[in-house]
């Protein structure tokens, strides 16, 4: 959401990330309620929007209910059918700005093979939610869930897990993952990946996550990308919706 608001010249004053459960029945959106508290008592703060993975129905009822004096655009996945490039076209709208074309790099035209299966390889959880309710079908991983990170490094430190399962990929597999920029992330992660996805013989689609300002190049990352044969997209949801396109 923040790398598509940029992208469009939006600014943002503050982000509180609140963690993944939240909105779960279970923590009943306690930091969340806190978290819009203290947004609408920031006078920079002139729109709110709300993140979250697929909430608790009762949960997202009950924090949509908050009063609050600041306009708020809820981006909850799974509540709307809708999706996070969606949301930020409506953050746009309601600020009176123009939506953008999001920048993409498709991957030269070649021929494939009918393809028969769709993986998602995913370092982030959310994006790894909407892609699995975008596509419809397939067979999706997050690799920073709490499973795979136990004794080591988040994947979007180390590529070591996202390397192996391309080099397990087939030639009739799309595969969809994210590549996340930003400090605190791998300095140059198409130095492991772009590699791993110029071996694999399946058919790769790339959400690159990030914005001009990143460490890491986001115009150097992408064409190393699509060198190695991948369509690229700065939009999750555009990237979901054309790997979806190629089964």
């Amino acid at each position: 959401m923040t790398s598509l608001l940029d992208w469009a010249g939006v600014g943002v004053s503050h982000v509180l990330g609140v963690g993944g459960r939240d909105l779960s029945a279970e923590v009943g959106g306690l930091s969340t309620r806190r978290a819009l508290r203290m947004l609408d008592d920031d006078p920079a703060s002139e729109l709110i929007v709300l993140v979250s993975k697929p909430p608790s129905p009762g949960v997202a009822r009950e924090v949509a209910a908050e009063r609050l004096r600041t306009p708020v655009v809820h981006a909850l996945l799974g509540t709307s059918g809708g999706d996070l490039t969606t949301a930020a076209e409506q953050v746009l709208r309601v600020l009176g700005r123009a939506v953008p074309e999001w920048p993409s790099w498709p991957a030269a035209p070649g021929s494939r093979p009918a393809a028969k299966a769709l993986k998602g390889l995913y370092a982030g959880g959310t994006l790894c939610a909407e892609s699995a309710l975008l596509a419809g079908s397939g067979d999706f991983v997050d690799f920073g869930d709490d499973t795979y990170t136990r004794g080591r490094a988040h994947p979007m430190i180390d590529p070591a897990l996202r390397v192996e399962a391309l080099s397990r990929a087939v030639e009739t597999d799309v595969v969809l993952m994210d590549v996340v920029l930003g400090h605190g992330a791998d300095p140059d992660p198409a130095a492991a990946l772009a590699p791993a996805i110029a071996r694999t013989p399946a058919t790769v689609v790339v959400a690159l996550v990030g914005t001009e300002g990143d460490p890491q190049d986001l115009h150097r990352q992408a064409a190393a990308f699509r060198e190695a044969g991948a369509s690229v997209f700065v939009s999750n949801a555009q990237a979901a919706r054309h790997a979806r396109s190629l089964m």
